[in-house]
């Protein structure tokens, strides 16, 4: 079978479209723009109980490595040494955390037909979610999916946060 995940993860202003298709085993496709964007390339094993693959490309990308149950994810994103710990769990009302205590965003996610809405991070900082959710895999996924992008976004954007006016300090 195959279904989507699609939506946005943000507003129409600042925000990132999720596009990606589903099948038995796998997730593909493209969070952002086409410029801007990243492409998703996830293997889904629900025997095994393990998503793994990158987000982005081989030099500027992110890994996964996550392990599942229908109504919970735990895993790592971005690597053992820069990445973060990632635990949501739940099915109807997702909630759960991406980070530590202080570097990190919370998951407060609501499915309810095939649809996810709700908030990555806080009311002031974060970002709403409304989304479809896959028809392939339970809605913790779908999910892991919106977290993804939220994480990556912050990563990626905050690496180019610094400025310069290019006068180098000097007077």
């Amino acid at each position: 079978m195959t279904s989507s995940i699609s939506g946005r993860v943000g507003g129409t202003i600042g925000g990132f479209t999720v596009s990606c298709v589903t099948t038995a085993g796998r997730i593909t496709g493209r969070i952002g723009g086409n410029i801007f964007g990243a492409d998703v390339d996830l293997k889904v094993d629900p025997r095994l109980g393990v998503i793994a693959g990158r987000i982005g490309g081989v030099v500027v990308g992110k890994s996964v490595d996550i392990k599942f149950k229908p109504d919970r994810v735990r895993g790592r994103l971005g690597g053992t040494v820069i990445g973060n710990d990632v635990d949501i769990s739940r099915t109807e009302r997702i909630t759960g955390r991406c980070g530590g205590i202080v570097i990190g965003f919370d998951c407060n996610l609501m499915v309810s037909h095939g649809s996810m809405t709700g908030r990555l991070g806080g009311g002031i900082f974060g970002k709403s979610v409304d989304m479809r959710i896959s028809e392939d895999f339970p809605p913790i996924v779908s999910a892991l999916t919106a977290v993804i992008t939220y994480y990556y976004y912050r990563v990626m954007h905050n690496r180019g946060s610094g400025s310069s006016s290019g006068r180098g300090g000097h007077r």
